[in-house]
């Protein structure tokens, strides 16, 4: 924190005025891991494939969905008729029709191949050409998600990746959106034109370049000097002085985001003994974190979702308070009474001072008689080793931003543990199993009426506040840094869409 203060003021001494150009320029903490627009689930990597592609529904920034490449209709509890949009085309000429959106779910749903986003697509039986612009989709049993889900149904063109394949398609992408793909230096930049013929209007912005800068400092100083347009986690000790710099400020938004602390509950250690859970989570200082690492900008929370959610039950949320006291009796009463030791790794550069917050995190744990031996790494190895399930920590610090804004997205993806008979198996990122909650949540993907699916949400909730298979700690409140030139609001769900900015001259 002292380091950003230093470089603050040789900053402030010599500011150049701004550039003037049609070119935004993006800094996020992490490079994107693939173009691949649903092959993926970081937020980071989003931001740049929502650029070049356009998904069936869209999210709009008030949390609601709405059609997009086209609409769909509910003919019975089993049984939509989607219609797609007339007159688009991908950035290479192909055009938009009924054979493309069926490609882009059969890619979906193909179990040799599967895909990040073939599990929210599993319900569907099967998916039939119906017209030109028509399909008719048959799923397995009622699918009240299917609306929800259709806002990460973005769309890929048949022809060419029958053509260049999925690798090649992974590094360059042709969609149907407001940028088109330039170029990808990895770990360098990631530059998209305007697509001046696009469906929904001519973008006001001309070029678009995302920036990876793992520093936070690093990204002040690019902000500050004019080498970048928006920074995502803008250091909240930085956002006095990027306020009072006269070129740029400070904008937030509470965020659909929690962060929380994995366990890896399996086998016999300590943290299998959900006392042990329950402790950790008494003995982390949540107020404090969010105070003196966060300058205040996230908001505690008991459970993996957060008052934007659809399912999100006040009570069952409510945050364990600091009680150090209480952890130690539950560690005793567990068999631990001079406490244990374990693993945590963390990210640094992907959230809000996240290296900080595992390191406050391992100080106030120590203070309960847990040592906890901290491991950071950058984000590509990080995320890739916890997609593949092959973490080497016993518990990790991430987050999850659930731009569902259904409680499915966080409770089953990341904690169904798989011990339905005849369901699904165990989730990627699920390292916690208990019976009734898994049944409570797979009976809600197939339940239309909102009030018996809040209700079942409750009791898997019921079932999280037991077992504490996270150490909870907050939703995040985003901030970004952003040029006085750019005309951007940021949006709860993270979304940085370029189409929707303008650089006021």
């Amino acid at each position: 924190m002292r380091k950003i203060g230093i470089l603050l003021v040789f900053i402030l001494a010599a500011l150049p005025a701004w550039a003037a150009g049609d070119t935004l320029v993006i800094a996020q903490g992490v490079d994107a891991t693939t173009l691949d627009p649903v092959n993926h689930q970081e937020t980071p990597t989003g931001n740049v494939t929502a650029q070049i592609f356009d998904n069936f529904y869209r999210r709009t920034p008030d949390g609601k969905y709405e059609p997009w490449l086209g609409e769909a209709k509910a003919l019975d509890d089993l049984t939509w008729e989607l219609t797609v949009r007339k007159g688009v085309k991908f950035h290479n000429g192909e055009e938009l029709n009924a054979e493309v959106i069926k490609f882009n779910f059969d890619r979906l749903l193909n179990p040799d191949k599967p895909l990040k986003y073939s599990t929210y697509f599993k319900p569907i039986k099967s998916v039939e050409v119906t017209g030109p612009y028509t399909l008719k989709v048959t799923t397995e049993k009622p699918f009240p998600l299917f609306l929800t889900r259709l806002t990460y149904f973005w769309v890929v063109p048949k022809q060419y990746i029958e053509e260049k394949g999925d690798a090649y398609f992974a590094n360059h992408p042709v969609g149907t959106g407001p940028y088109k793909f330039v170029r990808w230096v990895k770990d360098q930049e990631i530059v998209l034109e305007a697509n001046e013929d696009y469906w929904a209007g001519k973008p006001r912005i001309k070029k678009v370049v995302f920036r990876p800068i793992p520093e936070a400092s690093s990204r002040v100083a690019e902000l500050m000097t004019g080498g970048v347009d928006i920074i995502t986690n803008l250091a909240p000790e930085a956002v006095a002085v990027v306020n009072g710099s006269g070129v740029a400020e400070a904008r937030t938004v509470p965020s659909i985001r929690n962060i929380f602390v994995v366990l890896d509950v399996k086998g016999e250690g300590p943290l299998h003994d959900p006392k042990v859970r329950q402790a950790l989570n008494y003995a982390v200082d949540k107020k404090s974190i969010i105070e003196h690492v966060l300058g205040g900008n996230g908001v505690p929370v008991g459970c993996p979702l957060n008052p934007y959610i659809f399912g999100y039950d006040e009570a069952l949320c409510e945050p364990f308070p600091y009680d150090p006291e209480k952890a130690k009796q539950l560690l005793a009463e567990a068999g631990y009474p001079n406490g244990f030791s374990f693993t945590m790794g963390s990210p640094s550069g992907r959230y809000l001072n996240d290296r900080q917050v595992a390191e406050a995190i391992v100080g106030q744990l120590a203070k309960v008689g847990v040592k906890v031996e901290l491991r950071v790494q950058e984000w590509s190895s990080y995320v890739g080793q916890i997609l593949e399930r092959k973490i080497p920590t016993d518990a990790w610090l991430i987050g999850w931003g659930n731009a569902q804004f259904d409680a499915d997205n966080t409770l089953f993806t990341l904690l169904y543990g798989g011990t339905v008979e005849g369901g699904p198996p165990q989730t990627r990122f699920s390292y916690w199993a208990d019976p009734e909650f898994d049944k409570a949540v797979l009976e809600a993907q197939s339940v239309v009426d909102q009030a018996k699916r809040q209700a079942l949400y409750k009791q898997a909730l019921e079932r999280v506040r037991a077992g504490a298979p996270w150490i909870f700690l907050y939703e995040q409140e985003d901030i970004y840094g952003v040029n006085k030139r750019v005309k951007w609001q940021p949006r709860p769900d993270e979304l940085i869409w370029a189409f929707d900015a303008e650089i006021v001259k």
